[in-house]
């Protein structure tokens, strides 16, 4: 924040249907909060992807890093604010941060969740980048980031996988560019974790990066590795298409032990 750039902020309480057992918060539904305020903005400076597409032309992210720093409750008054910066001209770096809502003005802003991207534009017929200067209005280009975002390379290959599981492409997986929308992505991967160890243990930070695009009629296969440390939990996450041997996604989460838990019944143990 550095060059003091636009931040588009949003309002709103959270939601019962982000919610999932024990009223944690669903990972998929951090992306999709993003992913709409990255939009707002985006169609409010005219580069959204539906004014890219007039441009036959298309933005596409590349990761995602994600860390959730205190829980949230159900109707917990919340700010999404997301800024965005170009880096060389190459791709656009996006930050977002998730925040309680501030009684007095006097406060100072605590995240809840913070997370940056890396997106860049690409030309729709053949899938190669483009320089975004060319297709960007000038005043977008004039605070450019000083520092890349940091690249997390993908792995090719788990060192041992535990769970394996596979996927059929839905119709309501698919966005308005006709592939597996980004959140389902994480959704996927955070299913295969066994339903033992989602109950006991909470995310705190995600790495996602996108390879691939999943299309209508894919079955994707998603392989898991996980290991255990004190109250730590690791999983590695590789989803690829079983039919053309490509990798689609790589991710990476960490875990915090919590327990079980219930919004409405006592846990009672005998």
């Amino acid at each position: 924040m550095r060059n003091n750039p636009d931040i588009f902020s949003q309002k709103f309480n959270l939601p019962y249907s982000a919610l999932t057992i024990g009223g944690r918060v669903k990972m998929d539904w951090l992306l999709s909060i993003f992913q709409d305020a990255a939009s707002a903005q985006c169609h409010a400076q005219g580069i959204s992807g539906f004014d890219m597409a007039k441009k036959e032309l298309k933005w596409v992210v590349v990761q995602y890093r994600i860390q959730l720093h205190k829980p949230i409750d159900w109707m917990t008054p919340l700010v999404v604010q997301t800024w965005r910066a170009p880096w060389k001209n190459l791709y656009e770096i996006r930050q977002f941060r998730l925040m309680g809502e501030q009684k007095h003005t006097l406060e100072t802003p605590c995240p809840l969740v913070t997370a940056s991207s890396i997106w860049i534009l690409i030309k729709a017929a053949n899938n190669r980048p483009v320089r975004l200067a060319a297709h960007m209005p000038a005043s977008l280009m004039t605070c450019p980031a000083q520092d890349p975002a940091i690249r997390i390379k993908p792995s090719t290959n788990l060192t041992h996988v535990d769970h394996e599981c596979s996927y059929p492409i839905h119709f309501h997986d698919l966005d308005p560019n006709e592939h597996v929308n980004n959140p389902v992505y994480l959704r996927w991967a955070v299913q295969s974790v066994p339903d033992s160890l989602n109950l006991e243990y909470t995310p705190v930070t995600c790495d996602v990066i996108y390879q691939k695009e999943a299309l209508p009629g894919d079955t994707v296969q998603s392989r898991t590795s996980i290991n255990v440390k004190n109250d730590l939990l690791f999983t590695e996450h590789l989803i690829f298409r079983p039919r053309s041997k490509e990798n689609l996604a790589y991710l990476t989460i960490s875990w915090k032990k919590t327990g079980p838990q219930s919004l409405f019944h006592k846990t009672t143990r005998g």
